[in-house]
């Protein structure tokens, strides 16, 4: 009796192979006709350009805390500029799954040129890499070009997912690439 439906299973196994590769030889002698697909791949020569590699962000390990400040600021020096933070805050967004995180800071232009301060300057940063932009619409305040020798101050807000609090870093990323810096948050 098992050799029975086993000789009734390979002859089923055997015609539905006939057919699968029937099928597929029809659809492939009908590509074939309407020309819509080639039969042969095609090369493709690509030129590889020179490179170097990139400059990644200077990581401040040990903040300079902002002198008189709390125990959340930080003072960062840059060639052409200062970056104070002079608070950093959280708090419960309205779902349970989020945080607001707040920064209050001044940027002060050290140069004889003015620079820009803009809102894509800024992200944070989690331990996993993911990255986090503004949550509220820029202040046109604070985002502006720096005059030399003068500041702007302002508070900018981040919205956050909980689990992504701890290890945060700011992202200080301006027009000048090899000033990028990472400043640990400290939450």
């Amino acid at each position: 009796m098992y050799p029975m439906i086993l000789n009734r299973m390979l002859l089923f196994c055997g015609v539905m192979a006939f057919i699968s590769c029937s099928l597929l030889t029809a659809c492939a002698t009908s590509r074939d006709i309407n020309n819509s697909i080639p039969t042969q791949p095609t090369l493709v020569h690509g030129t590889s350009l020179a490179s170097t590699p990139g400059v990644g962000p200077t990581v401040i390990l040990t903040p300079t805390k902002v002198p008189g400040g709390n125990t959340h600021s930080q003072l960062v020096t840059l060639p052409d500029r200062v970056l104070s933070i002079s608070s950093v805050s959280k708090q419960a967004e309205t779902d349970s799954g989020s945080k607001i995180i707040s920064l209050t800071m001044t940027i002060k232009n050290t140069s004889g040129n003015q620079i820009d301060n803009e809102a894509t300057y800024f992200q944070l940063a989690d331990l996993e890499g993911d990255m986090f932009g503004l949550e509220s619409k820029p202040n046109s305040i604070f985002f502006a070009t720096i005059s030399p020798q003068s500041s702007r101050s302002g508070t900018i807000i981040f919205q956050v997912p909980t689990g992504a609090i701890s290890g945060l870093h700011l992202l200080y990323r301006p027009e000048i690439a090899t000033e990028t810096v990472s400043i640990p948050l400290n939450l």
